[in-house]
């Protein structure tokens, strides 16, 4: 006997291992990837622009 109080959630197959846990496709690595270098650089590029010695 279901609680009507509580809503619904929809049943998952067993082998879903769910959101946080399915693997990323290589696509998205890849793009998680290039961000981080992207954002890297404008970081060290906006660094050296205002005079910060990084190294």
């Amino acid at each position: 006997m279901s609680d009507p109080t509580k809503p619904e959630k929809p049943e998952r197959s067993p082998d879903d291992p769910g959101f946080w846990r399915r693997p990323l496709s290589s696509r998205v690595v890849w793009g998680l990837i290039a961000l981080a270098a992207v954002v890297l650089v404008v970081g060290i590029v906006v660094s050296i622009s205002m005079g910060i010695k990084l190294f």
